[in-house]
């Protein structure tokens, strides 16, 4: 289930769910707007791994053409085990061109700040500034309480990481705007060698392809986020056992993911039926990845 504005405020006003820094006005009709941290890291600059502090340098941040900035969220979340979080960049980033790259799900139990790459894909550059709202996160409440919470690297982080610093670093190569600007001006000396220069030609006919994709898939990410959910489909414990049963069978191992996603079915059925069917000796399950995203195998061929 959802959470809707007046349980947000009531989750957080009894200590269910911990949002610091909270306000009433980023409370919207069924998810909470996260705004943007005081921190910016950029892996073009000359010093990856030390960060832009926005609230001692005019509140703003220019993400450069192709180029890319690594956020913190301005408010510490406290997930409690039974629920989840879902969030993603807001519509009015991607209209813009920029992306998001990120994990979709906070797991119950996370204590800590969210970290977000955003990857301008144009050719203009775009300017961010502190405190300004740029995620949409949703709660989930679950039926049932995990056997564990989150406990991974990233707990209780309130800073980038040398973890991610790491990651920071790989990125200090050349950037598409370099790549871009290199190539028009090596374009430009060889335009006296014909045959060069056509293949030099059809390279950046091929980079202008390429900036036609991105855009498009920018455009895309703004249409599915206007469109309407899919229906979940409300069906009995038994009959979701047999549905469950019947897609290992024809698929294999699977993540719980891919079992709502094939079945239109909500996490908290899926994961009683997994069990059931678990007790029961029908399938097997373990755990997988440092997300510790559980997966399941079919067993036995009998009947339920």
């Amino acid at each position: 289930m959802i959470l809707v504005d007046h349980q947000i405020r009531d989750a957080v006003r009894d200590g269910k769910l911990g949002i610091e820094n909270f306000s009433e006005d980023l409370v919207q009709p069924a998810s909470y707007d996260l705004r943007i941290g005081n921190l910016v890291y950029s892996p073009s600059s000359s010093h990856p791994d030390q960060p832009v502090n926005l609230s001692e340098n005019g509140r703003a941040y220019r993400i450069p053409p192709y180029g890319t900035a690594l956020l913190m969220t301005h408010e510490t979340l406290t997930i409690p085990i039974n629920m989840i979080g879902r969030f993603g960049l807001q519509s009015r980033y991607a209209r813009r061109g920029l992306i998001a790259s990120t994990g979709p799900q906070v797991d119950p139990g996370y204590k800590g700040k969210l970290s977000v790459s955003l990857l301008n894909l144009t050719p203009a550059s775009h300017v961010i500034s502190y405190l300004d709202p740029f995620l949409s996160i949703e709660f989930h409440s679950l039926d049932e309480t995990p056997d564990r919470p989150y406990h991974g690297p990233y707990q209780n982080m309130k800073a980038i990481g040398p973890e991610i610093l790491e990651d920071l670093v790989r990125l200090e190569g050349v950037n598409l705007a370099q790549m871009q600007s290199q190539f028009t001006e090596l374009t430009q000396h060889v335009q006296e060698w014909t045959s060069l220069a056509r293949r030099f030609d059809d390279f950046l006919n091929e980079m202008r392809r390429q900036t036609a994709a991105f855009e498009e898939f920018a455009r895309r990410i703004t249409d599915s986020e206007q469109q309407a959910p899919r229906e979940v489909r409300q069906i009995s414990q038994k009959q979701a056992m047999e549905e469950v049963l019947e897609l290992f069978r024809t698929r294999g191992r699977l993540y719980y993911s891919d079992i709502a996603e094939a079945l239109r079915l909500d996490f908290s059925t899926v994961i009683q039926a997994c069990e059931a069917l678990e007790r029961q000796g029908f399938i097997e399950g373990g755990s997988y990845g440092k997300k510790r995203t559980k997966r399941v195998s079919p067993k036995r061929k009998s009947k339920l």
